[in-house]
């Protein structure tokens, strides 16, 4: 009898681990990847998805709601109170208060995110023309349930709301399916600073980064310019993880340097491999 070389039975039980991974349910706290609802509103400071989301939702509340417009959008008069109250990158600011002379919810991206999200999540809901908090998100506004908001807006993000929709110039499908499996393999790849550059085929499974590549359509773009809209600008967002070199150049590119954040720690752990 042939026994397999250890090699092959290493593959396996990676290929099995991943498998489990992409299957995995999100909110299972005995699960292969954990998620601590239990961070603090100190924690979550840099994490401006989770500030600017929170702020959203506490305008809607001394609001009362806002109406909608024919559309189904946030009104002018309330985009342009968050484009007043929310933190956004000082380039984005400068340029939009030099080409907008009106503020549509689409003309600020980061707050149409944060609404699509918060739907999402079940925080907020449309009716009558009229955006309103839900009980749900009324509950989690409470200082003592930050962590709890947090978790929400995660879980939605990731797994709920499309990639895509986010990022819509390339289109990797198998990043957003495979999400847990890049999280596993940032966990152990960033903990130190890592050039942005050469990135991808360290946390991309084979078959992720080969559509990446596929998707490649212009002479100009990078596979690390795709990773960074699907992947590390989101995360950077959430606070997860930081760049070496801070900048008013909002987005992370191939010249950047990532590691995780103290808060990754907090918030993500993953059951220990071949366990």
């Amino acid at each position: 009898m042939i026994s397999e070389a250890p090699e092959a039975g290493f593959l396996r039980r990676i290929e099995s681990h991943c498998l489990t991974l992409c299957l995995a349910n999100w909110q299972d706290a005995n699960g292969p990847m954990r998620l601590n609802r239990g961070l603090s509103g100190k924690d979550l400071r840099k994490a401006s998805f989770f500030q600017n989301t929170r702020r959203f939702l506490v305008a809607l509340q001394e609001q009362g709601g806002t109406e909608a417009t024919a559309t189904g959008n946030l009104n002018r008069v309330f985009v342009r109170h968050m484009f007043e109250c929310m933190t956004l990158p000082p380039l984005i600011r400068e340029t939009m208060i030099r080409i907008n002379k009106v503020f549509n919810e689409n003309d600020l991206w980061d707050l149409h995110r944060v609404r699509v999200v918060s739907e999402l999540a079940g925080l907020v809901r449309r009716r009558s023309r009229h955006f309103k908090l839900t009980k749900k998100g009324t509950a989690l506004l409470a200082d003592d349930r930050a962590g709890e908001l947090y978790y929400t807006l995660f879980v939605a993000y990731f797994r709920e709301f499309d990639l895509h929709y986010d990022f819509n110039f390339r289109d990797v499908p198998g990043i957003q399916k495979t999400m847990a499996v890049i999280l596993w393999r940032i966990d152990d790849a960033l903990t130190e600073w890592l050039p942005v550059e050469g990135l991808a085929p360290r946390i991309l499974l084979p078959k992720v980064l080969d559509q990446i590549r596929n998707a490649m359509v212009s002479e100009h773009d990078r596979e690390e310019w795709i990773l960074s809209g699907y992947v590390l600008e989101p995360l950077y967002r959430f606070g997860l993880i930081e760049k070496r070199v801070e900048s008013d150049w909002p987005r992370i590119d191939e010249k950047d340097a990532v590691r995780i954040t103290p808060l990754w720690k907090k918030f993500i752990s993953f059951r220990p491999f071949g366990w």
